[in-house]
């Protein structure tokens, strides 16, 4: 079996606008196929205190060839110290979709 060059990526922001700013810029840029971002809630440690708060999860679908660009562009406009850049190795299976893309 051949190995997948497809990729899901995820973040958090906590703003609605900058999570469709993100989105929108990376799939104009062409580095991102497509995404979705939806309201969570997140709890977290973050300099001793455990936090809960309420974010906006972004998933982007993607070709591992441009992760490193989209980790770039995560990092230069992500108001967080250290931004959540997740990447997981996946398969886009239903063979309609994999043409659509």
């Amino acid at each position: 079996m051949a190995a997948s060059d497809e990729i899901v990526i995820y973040t958090a922001v906590n703003d609605e606008e900058l999570a469709q700013e993100i989105l929108v810029d990376l799939v104009s840029d062409g580095l991102i196929l497509s995404g979705n971002y939806f309201p969570v809630k997140t709890v977290f440690m973050w300099e001793g205190q455990i936090v809960i708060d309420e974010e906006y999860k972004l998933m982007m679908k993607a070709r591992d060839g441009f992760y490193s660009d989209i980790e770039k562009y995560i990092m230069e406009n992500h108001p967080y110290r250290a931004p959540e850049v997740i990447r997981v190795p996946v398969s886009f299976g239903s063979p309609a979709f994999k043409e659509h893309i």
